[in-house]
């Protein structure tokens, strides 16, 4: 599988790309909507650019294609909504930071000197954490050697 093309997210005011689809769990419930891949870097037929604003999460823009490669927005799912609270979130949001340390060809499998940890229930963001991943990583190379 090709590495996926990633989505943005404006958090603390600076824009960072995440590792992580947020609307997968909203669509995971929606049959009547597929999307189809426009290349083989975005498998899931879709970008989507979010924001955190007073600790909530929000989808702010949507492209997404669907049958015929038809390009639609964030109306097609919700409409007459500009923003959209993500409510039907819970889980992990992954935004790698720093230099790639090892790049992986496959999905989100791409190790960072670091990860910044947003925790989520229902759309809140309830904690974040700061991964240091660079002593990790050099010592599972050092046991490859």
């Amino acid at each position: 599988m090709t590495a996926q093309a990633r989505e943005c997210i404006l958090y603390k005011g600076e824009e960072n790309w995440m590792a992580t689809e947020p609307l997968d769990q909203y669509l995971h419930n929606r049959n009547d909507i597929e999307f189809v891949s426009p290349c083989s870097a975005c498998w899931r037929g879709y970008y989507g650019k979010w924001e955190i604003r007073d600790n909530k999460l929000y989808l702010v823009e949507l492209e997404a294609y669907i049958d015929g490669y038809k390009k639609v927005d964030l109306s097609y799912l919700f409409p007459k909504q500009e923003i959209v609270f993500a409510n039907w979130y819970t889980g992990e949001i992954r935004i790698p930071q720093g230099d790639l340390l090892e790049y992986v060809h496959m999905s989100y499998d791409s190790t960072f000197d670091k990860d910044l940890i947003l925790q989520f229930d229902q759309g809140i963001l309830l904690d974040e954490k700061l991964i240091d991943n660079r002593e990790e990583f050099h010592k599972r190379k050092s046991i490859e050697l």
